[in-house]
């Protein structure tokens, strides 16, 4: 395979500034349309399904809009998946069951909704291509799952559950196995890439330590993840927040204020990398 593209988690604030990114390298003759396999966790699941049907993000415009639960979140869930996870010093098995359990059993609203505000906004009915992959987590047994058209799932419930953050939104249900966010397990997942053995990789992945508490964990995985890519022959260009990003993102990723901002920030960062990207990225 020639070429490849991971887009991560980041929430909210994460699709804008991914959306940006891809927005400002196509305005510089940069397309990331052009991949062969896209794997999307989270956000990035959203944004990956738009680019794998070829729209255009410059002039199709779709935000984010987070159903509430009626009397609000389930305040104690989230502090104990969050207190859980951003202390966490590696992602095991235990963890994955850990943060499992505490999904399954939170206070959100119905599956339903969140479909209808992930998946159904997409504006995609189905599979674009073979390749897309969007990344969950089993939240009974805590085994990763990269559903893409091969698994037969409804491509809105894959997109819904990689969406799908512990504590706040529900599990969803496909095939008779619930599923959450595949940032917990990972928030790029790019070795999901080492049986294609890509040439080139780019990784757009909001999740840093400098911009969320979860990004500490994140930045660990993503470097793994990268050293087992290099050592496999792949030429890999990272695109991570940079202090003018994370300023446009402010401190909270689910923030649909900040989504502007978000998107402002990835166009002007998408522009200055394009040159980077040029002669390497084949468009």
């Amino acid at each position: 395979m020639r070429q490849a593209l991971v887009l991560g988690g980041g929430g909210v604030v994460g699709v804008a500034w991914e959306t940006g990114v891809v927005a400002g390298l196509l305005d510089a003759g940069v397309d990331l349309r052009a991949a062969e396999a896209i794997v999307g966790t989270s956000a990035g699941s959203m944004v990956g399904t738009r680019l794998a049907a070829g729209r255009d993000v410059r002039v199709e415009r779709r935000g984010v809009a987070i159903p509430a639960r009626e009397g609000g979140p389930d305040v104690a869930a989230l502090q104990q998946v969050f207190g859980r996870w951003t202390k966490a010093e590696r992602v095991d098995h235990a963890f994955l069951c850990e943060i499992g359990a505490l999904a399954a059993s939170a206070k959100t609203i119905d599956e339903a909704s969140w479909i209808a505000a992930t998946g159904g906004s997409v504006g995609v009915d189905d599979w674009p291509h073979d390749r897309l992959r969007l990344v969950a987590v089993d939240v009974e047994d805590g085994r990763v799952r990269a559903h893409d058209r091969a698994s037969a799932a409804p491509l809105d419930r894959a997109i819904a559950a990689s969406c799908a953050v512990p504590g706040l939104c529900p599990p969803i249900s496909i095939h008779g196995r619930r599923y959450m966010d595949g940032g917990v397990r990972s928030g790029t997942s790019a070795d999901l890439l080492l049986p294609d053995e890509p040439e080139v990789v780019v990784i757009v992945a909001p999740l840093t330590r400098a911009a969320t508490a979860i990004g500490g964990l994140a930045e660990r995985c993503l470097a793994h993840e990268v050293e087992a890519l290099e050592r496999a022959g792949a030429r890999v260009f990272n695109v991570l927040p940079n202090e003018a990003d994370v300023a446009a993102f402010g401190p909270n990723l689910m923030d649909e204020g900040r989504a502007q901002s978000g998107r402002e920030a990835g166009v002007a960062r998408g522009r200055a990398l394009a040159k980077a990207l040029r002669g390497v990225w084949m468009s």
